[in-house]
C-alpha cells in the first residue's frame, strides 16, 4: 500500500520538523488514498470538504481512521510552515472523521486563538533589510533565521 508508507515518511518528517519534504509525502499519500476509493484530480487536496461530502458515506471505519490521521498530520505540516489558514482546512475535515478526538479540538482552538492573537489592526507586514559589509556575517544570519524553528513565515527578496 503505496499511501501507507508515503504516509509514515510524512510523519517521520514531521517528527524532525522538515515540514516542506513532510507536505510532499502526505500529499503523496493523500493523493494514492484518493485514488484508492475512486476519487480523481487531486479533490482531496485542493477541496477536502467536496471530497468528504462526497465519499464519507463510502468509506470504512478504518479508511476514516486513516484519513482523519492524514488530515491531521497534513495540518501539522502546514502549521509549521506557517499555513495556519489552511491548517485550519484539514483540522475541520479530520474533526469531521474523528469528532471524538480531544487532541484535535485542543489543536484548532490552539490554531484560532493564535490566528486573532496575531492579526494586526493596521495590516502593515513588517520588513527587515538585511545590509552590512563584505564578510560581516549578513548569509550567516540570513542561514540561521531561515533554517531555525521559530514559527513565524519569513520571505526572501
Amino acid at each position: 500500500m503505496a499511501s501507507a508508507d508515503e504516509f509514515a515518511a510524512a510523519q517521520a518528517f514531521l517528527k524532525e520538523g522538515k515540514y516542506f519534504d513532510g507536505i510532499q509525502k502526505i500529499n503523496g499519500s493523500m493523493e494514492a488514498f484518493e485514488a484508492e476509493v475512486g476519487g480523481k484530480d487531486s479533490q482531496i487536496l485542493k477541496e477536502p470538504e467536496a471530497f468528504l461530502d462526497a465519499f464519507l458515506p463510502k468509506l470504512s471505519a478504518e479508511q476514516k481512521s486513516t484519513l482523519g490521521k492524514m488530515f491531521t498530520a497534513r495540518g501539522d505540516l502546514l502549521v509549521g510552515l506557517g499555513a495556519a489558514k489552511r491548517a485550519g482546512v484539514e483540522y475541520g475535515c479530520a474533526m469531521k472523521l474523528m469528532p471524538e478526538s480531544l487532541e484535535l479540538k485542543e489543536k484548532k482552538a490552539k490554531l484560532e486563538s493564535a490566528a486573532t492573537v496575531s492579526q494586526d489592526s493596521d495590516g502593515k507586514v513588517p520588513v527587515t533589510v538585511l545590509t552590512g559589509f563584505l564578510g560581516s556575517g549578513k548569509t550567516t544570519l540570513l542561514n540561521h533565521i531561515l533554517e531555525a524553528n521559530h514559527g513565524k513565515r519569513i520571505a526572501v527578496i
